[in-house]
C-alpha cells in the first residue's frame, strides 16, 4: 500500500522511528504493541525494515519514503516470515491500515506541523519589524499648574542655596591668614584693635605680640605616612563545574541518557549548561530536570539548561532520543567541558 502525505519527509520519518509518536498512530489488530517490534534495518532517512506480529504470525514490514514535489510518497509492503495468511485476515488488515495511513497518520503530521510553527514570526509581506506609533502623553490643566509651581518653588530653592554659597565664600574671604613668623616685624601698637575671626584672641584692646627670632622657629614636619597594610583578602570564589554522561536505557529506535551536573568549586554557580551532541538522524524528545533547545547552528547539537547549583551540590537530569539505533550521544560538555 502506498499514501501521499503534504508533509516533508523529515516529518514523516519522524512519525515512523519516534517511539513515542509511532504508538500513536500504527495500531492494527491481531498484532503486539509497537514497543515489541524489531527493527532490522534503517537507511537514511527513507527506509526502515522490522519484524512484527505474534506466536503465530510474524511479518516483515517495509517502509519506503520517496520526496514528491507536494511532500512525500509513503509506500508499506508487508510479507509474512512464518505463518499464513488467511483470506479474512487479509481483507482486515487492509482496512486497518487504510485508516492508518489516511486518517491517523495525517493527523499526527499535522499535529507535528502545529508544533513547529513559530507563532512569533511576522506574517508573510508584512515589515521585518512591527512599526509602534507612539503617541505623545498630554497631561491636564490641573496637572500642568501644578507642575509650574513645581518649579517655581524648585528655582526658588536653588537661588536660596546659591545666596548662601556667596554669603560663606564671603565671609571666608574677609578672614585674614594667620602671619608667618618673620624677623624684623615691628611690634603691633597697643592701640590697635584686633580684628575679628583671629583665631586665640578675643574683642577688645590687644596685647602687644612680641618678635619672633629666626632660631627659635620650629621647621614644620612633613606628616608620616604610614606603611600600608597587606591585604587580607584571599581569591574570589569560583564555581568548577563538570558532569558524568551514562545510557540509562537502550530503547526500540532511541534511548535514554542521564547527566548527572557537579560543582566542585568553593562558589555557587548561577546556572549551568550542557551541550549534547546526537548521532546523525537523532533528536532529542523530551527531558525531565532540564529546560532544552536545539542548536540553531546545528540540527544535531541540543542545549540544556539548569539553575543554581551550590558548592558541592549536583544536579540530575534524563533526556528522550529518537533515531539510530547507535546507543549514546557523539559529544557531551558541560561549560565548554568535556562530560565524563
Amino acid at each position: 500500500m502506498d499514501v501521499d502525505l503534504e508533509h516533508p519527509a523529515e516529518r514523516i520519518w519522524r512519525a515512523l522511528t519516534e517511539e513515542k509518536l509511532l504508538s500513536q498512530w500504527l495500531e492494527l489488530p491481531e498484532f503486539a504493541p509497537v514497543g515489541e517490534a524489531e527493527v532490522t534495518g534503517i537507511e537514511g532517512q527513507r527506509r526502515l525494515a522490522m519484524l512484527w506480529g505474534n506466536d503465530e504470525l510474524s511479518t516483515r514490514l517495509v517502509w519506503e519514503l520517496t520526496p514528491t514535489p507536494d511532500g512525500a510518497t509513503l509506500t508499506l509492503r508487508q510479507s509474512c516470515v512464518y505463518g499464513e495468511w488467511e483470506d479474512e485476515q487479509r481483507e482486515e488488515l487492509r482496512a486497518a491500515y487504510d485508516g492508518v495511513l489516511h486518517e491517523r497518520l495525517p493527523a499526527i503530521l499535522d499535529w507535528l506541523a502545529f508544533q513547529e510553527v513559530d507563532l512569533n514570526a511576522p506574517a508573510p509581506g508584512s515589515p521585518a519589524e512591527p512599526i509602534t506609533e507612539v503617541i505623545p502623553f498630554v497631561a491636564p490643566d490641573h496637572r500642568k499648574r501644578r507642575g509650574r509651581w513645581v518649579i517655581a518653588l524648585s528655582t526658588a530653592a536653588l537661588a536660596f542655596v546659591a545666596v548662601l554659597a556667596v554669603a560663606a565664600l564671603t565671609r571666608g574671604g574677609d578672614e585674614e591668614p594667620a602671619a608667618s613668623p618673620q624677623t624684623d616685624a615691628p611690634a603691633p601698637s597697643p592701640t590697635a584693635s584686633t580684628p575679628v575671626g583671629v583665631a586665640g584672641l578675643g574683642t577688645g584692646a590687644a596685647s602687644p605680640s612680641p618678635s619672633v627670632s629666626p632660631t627659635t622657629a620650629t621647621p614644620s614636619r612633613s606628616p608620616t605616612t604610614a606603611p600600608p597594610r597587606e591585604s587580607t583578602t584571599g581569591p574570589a570564589a569560583q564555581a568548577v563545574l563538570g558532569a558524568d554522561y551514562e545510557t540509562s536505557q537502550q530503547r526500540l529506535l532511541g534511548y535514554e541518557g542521564t547527566v548527572t551536573v557537579s560543582n566542585t568549586g568553593n562558589g555557587t554557580a548561577q546556572g549551568w549548561t550542557v551541550t549534547i551532541t546526537l548521532r546523525e538522524g537523532a533528536r532529542v524528545t523530551d527531558a525531565d530536570g532540564a529546560e532544552f533547545r536545539r542548536d540553531r547552528d546545528d540540527d544535531e547539537r541540543f542545549v540544556f539548561t539548569g539553575g543554581s547549583l551550590a558548592p558541592a551540590g549536583t544536579a540530575r537530569f534524563t533526556f528522550q532520543v529518537s533515531g539510530p539505533l547507535e546507543a549514546g550521544p557523539a559529544a557531551c560538555e558541560v561549560q565548554g567541558k568535556p562530560c565524563s
